[in-house]
């Protein structure tokens, strides 16, 4: 008995052994590789809201951030997938309107020593800026006026906010419109932040650096649209989506079918596209891009022709005007016969305005005049002036019409 005993132990001690061996000897799961391929940059409106790559538009009281998303190839043996690095910050994530499972997501640890560096994409407000020649894909001359003559070529250029940065806060800023344009710089304080400008972030890692696109990425009919836009409005009123379109250039003649239209892209807009284009953006989507004789078809008229002094006034009062109000411009004195059209331009009453005995400005009266001020395509960006400044002219006021028209 005792040698069966022996020899029963003996193979179970050694089967021990070798199980024990082949546990210390077995090579660890080999680290998948991770490879960058490409650069995203989305953005966020709301807080609990999800990061898209979608243009990250916003009212001016809330604070949308940007972040960056590195697309990359992870490869583990014979096996490779597309994954995306961002911080667990930047949650949800929706890459095209298609959700990032949390399977698909790594952290900035898989690229130690990442850096980042953001800038601003903007275009170049004039065609010719020592000409003061503003964008015009129609002819200006008088014997040809409104002749299509092609796209007008719009070059952009990118400011870079800062050097690259390896922190974490740098992967996530503010969505913020500082135009580096100095002529823009100097506008008033109360439009400071509004307006469309886009953004490009590099990412620098191992000797190479990877960007989104940037000023380089244009068609013929402007920038692209992988260019990530930030729109920043005053609110959620018609005059405030036309604050959206600040700094977006002057194109006379802007074209384009729906979507693919020059204003709805932000690409740039006449007098008549950047208000058909702000009615569409505060949800009228009713409203055709045309021109400004053609305004009638989604706006009724609420007062018959009406002459202007110099000062801006009518001869007698234009009574139950309202901010929004469309007011088409045949220019008189110097400017008449200006173009060959029956209204030469058009602009929006941006404020209604009474005025005091002491000379200071009141509230709305309802009434327009020559202080009241509008909002208008100017050369070569939409401006906020007196409707004084129009005028000599002739006038009639318009109002959106809030469903379509029966036709």
């Amino acid at each position: 008995m005792p040698s069966v005993t022996r020899h029963a132990a003996g193979p179970l001690l050694v089967g021990l052994v070798l199980a024990a061996s082949t546990v210390i000897i077995c090579a660890a799961p080999a680290a998948a590789a991770i490879t960058p391929r490409k650069v995203l940059i989305v953005g966020q409106v709301d807080p609990d809201g999800p990061w898209t790559t979608a243009p990250t538009e916003a009212r001016i009281d809330q604070a949308p951030r940007l972040a960056v998303v590195l697309v990359a190839r992870e490869t583990h043996g014979r096996r490779s997938r597309t994954v995306y690095i961002a911080d667990d910050a930047v949650k949800p994530l929706r890459i095209r309107g298609r959700r990032i499972a949390d399977a698909r997501r790594r952290g900035w640890d898989t690229l130690n020593g990442a850096a980042v560096r953001w800038s601003t994409v903007e275009p170049h407000a004039w065609a010719d800026a020592e000409k003061m020649i503003f964008h015009s894909n129609v002819s200006v001359d008088p014997r040809t006026w409104g002749k299509w003559i092609g796209y007008t070529p719009i070059t952009y250029f990118a400011t870079p906010l800062g050097p690259f940065d390896a922190t974490p806060a740098a992967r996530i800023v503010l969505a913020r419109v500082i135009p580096a344009d100095p002529e823009v710089a100097r506008r008033p304080a109360e439009f400071e932040g509004l307006g469309t400008i886009r953004y490009r972030v590099e990412v620098r890692h191992g000797g190479r650096i990877l960007a989104s696109p940037g000023p380089e990425a244009t068609s013929r009919t402007g920038i692209d649209r992988a260019v990530h836009r930030v729109t920043i409005r005053r609110d959620d009123s018609y005059v405030g989506h036309l604050t959206g379109l600040m700094l977006v250039p002057e194109i006379f003649g802007s074209a384009g079918k729906g979507r693919r239209h020059q204003t709805e892209r932000y690409v740039g807009a006449d007098c008549a596209d950047v208000l058909t284009g702000g009615a569409r953006s505060a949800g009228m989507r009713h409203i055709d891009y045309s021109n400004v004789a053609r305004m009638t078809q989604d706006a009724r008229r609420i007062t018959g022709v009406v002459a202007l002094d110099d000062a801006g006034n009518p001869p007698e009062p234009i009574e139950g005007v309202r901010e929004g109000d469309i007011i088409r411009i045949d220019y008189g004195g110097a400017l008449s016969g200006h173009t060959p059209r029956s209204f030469d331009h058009v602009a929006v009453l941006y404020e209604d305005r009474s005025l005091r005995a002491d000379g200071t400005f009141g509230p709305a009266n309802g009434r327009l005049e020559g202080f009241d001020r509008v909002i208008h395509m100017g050369h070569p960006r939409l401006v906020v002036v007196p409707l004084a400044d129009q005028s000599p002219a002739l006038i009639d006021v318009l109002r959106w019409r809030e469903t379509p028209r029966r036709r």
